[in-house]
């Protein structure tokens, strides 16, 4: 059976790998539902590509780095992505001004002699707008991520983007183990479930862990 791919974001692979201590239990988790993990060229260059431990699951090709090419075939395509690009991030900001919490977001404005392919500005929430829009481009299903706006993320690709013929899951880490624990055969044990659980921050979901665990397995 071939995998499927999705896209990972940094946190995600932070988490789940334990920042590169445990990149083990990363293979072992994707490996379980049979995910194969793809990573925005944008991400890769801002982010990725200066820790050694991605670097090391990049040269295995365990990782695999998507190319713009992969979804933008011509100038029309970069053109229309930069637009979609704006106004996605627009809407971000948008939803997050009017939730009225710490983190906002700044207006974008795309320095002189720059792109959306080059600017780089933290706390601009740049690459969660590259990741929805590849997924969309691409049709891959999946993003993994855990971003601390995951459910504001959710909302918007709901509202703008799933259709009669696409839907985009977001996930995080917690919600990946959750769908582990259901399956019936698993070479990972609920103790480990739990372990990576506490590891990545989800304790208040062990409950919700242990329960779907033992709905599926009889020991």
């Amino acid at each position: 059976m071939s995998k499927q791919e999705v896209l990972v974001d940094t946190v995600f692979f932070h988490k789940l790998s334990n920042e590169g201590k445990n990149l083990e239990d990363f293979k072992a988790v994707l490996d379980k539902l049979e995910y194969r993990p793809v990573v925005h060229p944008y991400i890769v260059d801002c982010e990725m590509s200066m820790f050694g431990y991605f670097e090391k699951l990049r040269s295995e090709g365990y990782i695999r780095v998507a190319e713009y090419s992969e979804f933008l075939q011509d100038d029309v395509d970069k053109t229309m992505y930069s637009l979609q690009f704006k106004d996605v991030h627009d809407k971000m900001r948008q939803a997050l001004e009017k939730k009225g919490g710490k983190k906002q977001l700044d207006e974008l404005v795309i320095p002189p002699n720059q792109t959306i392919f080059t600017m780089r500005k933290s706390q601009m929430s740049l690459g969660d707008v590259h990741m929805i829009l590849m997924a969309f481009y691409t049709k891959i299903p999946i993003i993994l991520t855990d971003d601390s706006d995951l459910e504001l993320l959710r909302g918007l690709v709901h509202s703008h983007f799933d259709s009669d013929t696409y839907n985009l899951e977001i996930l995080d880490t917690a919600d990946v183990l959750m769908k582990i624990a259901i399956l019936e055969e698993t070479t990972l044990s609920k103790a480990k479930l739990v372990e990576i659980l506490k590891r990545v921050g989800g304790r208040a979901r062990k409950s919700e862990l242990n329960t779907l665990w033992n709905e599926n397995h009889s020991e």
